[in-house]
């Protein structure tokens, strides 16, 4: 008997609750309970927070606050110096067993990300195994998240923000009159700060009100033809988006982005996060035994407006510190340095494979450096296939004495 297809989709959206914060506790369970954040060290304590513990929130301590007001809100503050190197092990470790559910991932950032189950459970297995992906992540990797369930990617998300932390929740298309709506109009995804007091300023301050707004002329001249349509279809609970996974014999780019979960003008913040992503899409071009002729960033801003920019090479790269120098190149040549930015991405194309990418020497090389360097290659890339791709890394940091930009 043939099995009919489901009407609807299930999609999970889990959502690393504090992840930095709950990696620094796994490596140190010591943390475990005290008001902690993540924040670069400096003297004049002008940098900026990028995760605040559940128990230092208590206190009104938020992400992007500065650390010395978080310190005057709470004096026994623990800081801790960002490891980006860490959270990107423990980003593999969670995508790694979210691929051992469904092959069916898209990951949207360092610590979040959609899978479609749709193929894995029928409706009441659905609760089951989102518990046993939240218990199998806390207890086997002490890295607590919310999951957000529902028929779509944009509800998904919607339903894992609203119950933090350790959360699970379903929301399908019939309640959204009911949670959606009364929910006020910042909460709804891709509403950021400049958007929120544009459409309280015309009388929309919840999700709800966008329906019921009768002048859509007004509208779209406050907020654009494209934010508009947006905001309309996603209130009424509509995304047609699909979980875009692409299997790995079907590869023709290789990309990573992060989402902020608040916009971000500060350099350090987005190279450090632009390092990550870089460091990541080159150890997939590594596994694959891939080289890259097009490597290239995506900037997307608090305003909607998105860019992506790329540089074409003559040889093909995939080692980290090769693939970071022109990333970071091209950042530095097409980002304004005042602009709010809401996500950053990294992507590489335009593939060649191993055998055919040559090195090229020319006499003003330092041929013992070239030596050198191949043989660090080598070893990195055994100890790797060993005992796993975050088992060492290459340092990627610049020990620089630099104030926070803020």
């Amino acid at each position: 008997m043939e099995q009919k297809q489901p009407v609807y989709k299930i999609i999970f959206h889990i959502d690393m609750n504090c992840f930095f914060a709950s990696c620094e506790m796994a490596v140190d369970p010591s943390l475990v309970g005290k008001p902690i954040v993540v924040a670069h060290h400096d003297v004049f304590r002008k940098s900026i927070i990028l995760t605040a513990s559940y128990e230092a929130r208590k206190y009104g301590i938020k992400t992007t606050m500065m650390t010395k007001d978080a310190i005057r809100l709470c004096p026994a503050l623990v800081i801790v110096e960002p490891k980006m190197h860490l959270y990107q092990q423990y980003s593999k470790v969670f995508f790694d067993y979210l691929l051992t559910i469904t092959q069916k991932l898209e990951i949207t950032s360092i610590d979040e990300g959609y899978l479609d189950v749709t193929d894995v459970v029928n409706g009441p297995e659905t609760m089951a195994l989102a518990q046993k992906i939240q218990n199998d992540l806390l207890k086997l990797h002490h890295l607590p998240c919310s999951i957000g369930i529902a028929p779509n990617k944009f509800l998904a998300k919607m339903a894992s923000d609203m119950k933090k932390p350790l959360g699970i929740t379903i929301l399908r298309k019939r309640e959204v009159q009911e949670k959606l709506w009364p929910l006020p109009i910042k909460a709804m995804i891709g509403v950021g700060k400049k958007t929120e007091p544009r459409l309280q300023a015309i009388g929309i301050y919840t999700i709800g009100d966008i329906i019921h707004f009768e002048d859509r002329d007004l509208l779209e001249k406050t907020v654009g033809s494209a934010m508009s349509e947006y905001l309309l279809d996603r209130a009424n609970g509509n995304d047609s988006s699909d979980v875009n996974y692409q299997p790995d014999d079907e590869v023709s780019s290789i990309s990573h982005a992060h989402t902020f979960h608040y916009n971000v003008i500060s350099i350090q913040v987005i190279k450090d996060t632009l390092k990550v992503l870089s460091n990541s899409v080159s150890q997939r071009l590594i596994n694959r035994g891939l080289f890259a002729s097009t490597v290239g960033i995506q900037l997307k801003f608090g305003d909607f407006q998105q860019i992506n920019r790329s540089r074409g090479l003559v040889d093909g790269i995939q080692e980290s510190d090769e693939f970071w120098n022109v990333i970071e190149d091209v950042f530095d040549e097409y980002y304004d340095g005042i602009s709010e930015v809401r996500l950053v991405g990294v992507f590489a194309t335009r593939f060649v494979n191993q055998k055919a990418k040559t090195k090229q020497v020319t006499i003003f090389d330092d041929f013992s450096k070239i030596s050198k360097e191949e043989q660090l290659s080598k070893i990195l890339g055994t100890i790797k296939n060993q005992y796993g791709d975050t088992s060492i890394q290459v340092g990627y940091y610049k020990y620089e004495k630099k104030e926070e930009e803020s």
